[in-house]
């Protein structure tokens, strides 16, 4: 995940919002427990965390953590 993108979603959340359109925002790439909330806070809809939670130690414990926030 490139930080960066936070303020681009930002924008493109804005833009959505000002038109009144049914569009979803998702990131998918570097989604993490860490930042999932940075991400979500800044607008995004859905996100794909593949690699945190197949490599995590415990899949469902890290599912149930992203769930949470």
């Amino acid at each position: 995940f490139i930080p960066g993108t936070i303020g681009k979603i930002r924008e493109l959340k804005m833009m959505i919002v000002e038109k009144s359109l049914s569009v979803k925002i998702e990131i998918d790439g570097g989604v993490t427990v860490e930042n999932a909330g940075q991400i979500i806070e800044a607008g995004a809809d859905v996100l794909v965390a593949g690699n945190t939670v197949f490599r995590s130690e415990n899949p469902a414990q890290t599912i149930e953590a992203l769930k949470s926030i």
